[in-house]
C-alpha cells in the first residue's frame, strides 16, 4: 500500500495505489520506458510477467545477465529473435525459488549455445529449494550460493546481494548503488505485499526486518518481480509496504492513524516501528504534538539513540509550558536517562537529584540515580538507595535463576 502524501487530511496508514499498471509490448528497454539515457537502463531489457511467470530482466554488459528467468518458454524465443545469441548468457540470478521466478532457468539450460558452452553461472540463496538444486545438479552449470552481502559484477555494473526474507526465507534482491535501484523479486511489489509463504520459510517478522533494512538504504527505483517497474517513487513504495506490515502486526485491516499505531506499537515493544509512526505523525501535524514527542523520546532512549533523544527533548522543552514540567517530571527523567546512556553519569545524577528535590521519592528517578551512581563507580552510594538495591538484587537473582535453570 503506497504511502499517502504527508498532510493532515491523510495522516493514516492506508492504501492509495499509484497508476503503475501499464501494458508492455513484449521485450522493452528500461531506458525507453523511463525516457532515460542512464547506461543501466539503456542496457536492461524488461518483459512483464503474466499468468504463471514473473517479470524477467536481462542486462547487456560483459554478456547477458538474467535477473529472474521466469516461467515462460516463449519469453526466450522472443528475446533471442531480437538478435541475441544464447551463448552470450553469462549468469542467471534468481531472487527466490518459487517456480514462477525460477523454472525458466531450466529452459535456458536447454538452449544449444548455452548447453555446449556450459559456463552459465546460476546464482541463488543458499537456502533455495533443494528440489531446484537437484534439478540443476546434473546439468553441471556453475552454481553460486549466496547469503547476502556479496557483490555480483556483470562487467561495468555491480550489484550488491541483499538478503530479503519474509515472502520466503531464500529471498534476495539486487541493489545497484550508482542508480539507487533495487531488483526486488517479490520482496517489494508496487501494489501491496506478497504474503509470507510458510512452506518457503516466509515469516512476517522477517518481512518487518527486511523493510527496516531496505528503508535504511538509498532506493529511488524498484524493479519488482511482478507489476510495472517503479521509477523515482521507490521510497514511497517501501514506506507503503512497511506500513502494511505494521498493520498486519497489529492485526488491523482498517485505516489506522499514525498516532494510534505509534501507541499500540510501543505497547508491543516495537520501538523502531513506533518511532517511524511518531515521526510521520509529527511531520503531518498530529492532534497532540507533545504526546508524540514524548513517545518519540521514549523510543529513542530505548533504542540507545541518546543524542537524538536529547535533541528531541530540547524541542519538547521549547513547546512545553514550564508548569507542565512542574506537574510531570517526564522531561527531566528522560534527560537524565539519555545523559546516563552517553556516559555523562555525574550530570545524570544531578538531574535525578533535581527531580527528587522537586517531586519527592519517585521510584523511577531513584532507580535511575542508583544506576548512574553505580556506573560512575560510586557503588556504596548506589547501594544506599533502597529502591535501586532492590531492583539490582532482584535482577541479579533473576539472572542467577535463569543460569541455574539452563544448567539443569
Amino acid at each position: 500500500m503506497p504511502a499517502t502524501p504527508c498532510d493532515n487530511e491523510h495522516e493514516n496508514l492506508q492504501c492509495t495505489p499509484y497508476d503503475l499498471e501499464k501494458p508492455t509490448q513484449g521485450w522493452t528497454r528500461l531506458g525507453e520506458m523511463f525516457n532515460s539515457d542512464e547506461p543501466l537502463w539503456r542496457n536492461t531489457w524488461f518483459l512483464e510477467g503474466y499468468n504463471f511467470s514473473s517479470n524477467i530482466y536481462v542486462i547487456e554488459d560483459d554478456g547477458l545477465t538474467v535477473i529472474d528467468p521466469g516461467n515462460d518458454y516463449t519469453a526466450y524465443l522472443q528475446f533471442f529473435d531480437l538478435g541475441f545469441d544464447p551463448a552470450q548468457v553469462r549468469r542467471v540470478m534468481i531472487t527466490h525459488g518459487h517456480f514462477d521466478h525460477a523454472m525458466g532457468v531450466l529452459e535456458l539450460c536447454n538452449y544449444r549455445g548455452i548447453r555446449e558452452k556450459g559456463s552459465m553461472e546460476i546464482i541463488i540463496h543458499e537456502a533455495g529449494p533443494e528440489e531446484l538444486k537437484k534439478n540443476l545438479e546434473p546439468l553441471s552449470f556453475p552454481l553460486r550460493l549466496v547469503q547476502g552481502g556479496e557483490t555480483v559484477h556483470t562487467g561495468r555494473f555491480s550489484f550488491q546481494v541483499v538478503h530479503t526474507p519474509g515472502h520466503t526465507f531464500d529471498g534476495i534482491s539486487l541493489y545497484h548503488k550508482e542508480t539507487r535501484s533495487l531488483f526486488s523479486g517479490d520482496a517489494v511489489l508496487p501494489y501491496g505485499l506478497s504474503a509470507p509463504d510458510k512452506h518457503g520459510g516466509g515469516r512476517l517478522d522477517h518481512m518487518l526486518q527486511t523493510f527496516r533494512n531496505l528503508l535504511g538504504m538509498n532506493i529511488d527505483h524498484v524493479m519488482p518481480g511482478h507489476g510495472w517497474p517503479v521509477f523515482g517513487l521507490g521510497r514511497k513504495v517501501l514506506e507503503a509496504s512497511y506500513e502494511e506490515v505494521i498493520k498486519h502486526l497489529l492485526g488491523v485491516n482498517r485505516e489506522l492513524s499514525c498516532e494510534e499505531a505509534a501507541n499500540r506499537l510501543i505497547g508491543k515493544g516495537l520501538f523502531e516501528e513506533a518511532l517511524y509512526c511518531a515521526e510521520k505523525s509529527l511531520q503531518c501535524g498530529p492532534s497532540d504534538a507533545t504526546a508524540m514527542l514524548r513517545l518519540k523520546i521514549v523510543c529513542l532512549n530505548d533504542m540507545g539513540r541518546f543524542q537524538e533523544a536529547l535533541e528531541s527533548l530540547a524541542v519538547l522543552k521549547s513547546i512545553l509550558p514550564e508548569a507542565d514540567e512542574e506537574q510531570e517530571p517526564f522531561q527531566s527523567i528522560a534527560t537524565g536517562y539519555a545523559l546516563m546512556g552517553l556516559e555523562r553519569y555525574e550530570e545524570a545524577v544531578a538531574v535525578f537529584d533535581d527531580v527528587l528535590t522537586r517531586h519527592g521519592r519517585i521510584k523511577e528517578a531513584l532507580v535511575y540515580k542508583g544506576m548512574a551512581l553505580h556506573l560512575a563507580g560510586r557503588h556504596d552510594e548506589a547501594m544506599d538507595i533502597g529502591e535501586f538495591r532492590d531492583e539490582f538484587v532482584g535482577r541479579f537473582k533473576e539472572e542467577l535463576m535463569q543460569k541455574v535453570t539452563a544448567k539443569g
